[in-house]
């Protein structure tokens, strides 16, 4: 069986959001705290994951950041 899990950071002015499949883990003040948090989160859900985000979309205007990482295995 595939398992999918879906991890977005949206990064803004005010901090930068964690979700996970759309649901809201926390928001980190920095950039690295959030993405070591997904890490360990997806090392929970799969041991020795390797879990790395690629940019998705960057607003300058407003700058707003999208990064998005999936996780997929076969059980």
């Amino acid at each position: 069986m595939r398992r999918n899990y879906y991890f977005l950071i949206d990064s803004e002015r005010a901090g930068h959001k964690l979700s996970l499949n759309g649901q809201e883990i926390a928001t980190f003040t920095t950039l690295d705290a959030a993405d070591a948090e997904a890490k360990k989160v997806a090392n929970r859900l799969v041991p020795g994951a390797n879990l790395r985000f690629e940019m998705d979309f960057k607003w300058t205007l407003t700058d707003l950041e999208m990064r998005a990482a999936t996780l997929e295995w076969n059980e």
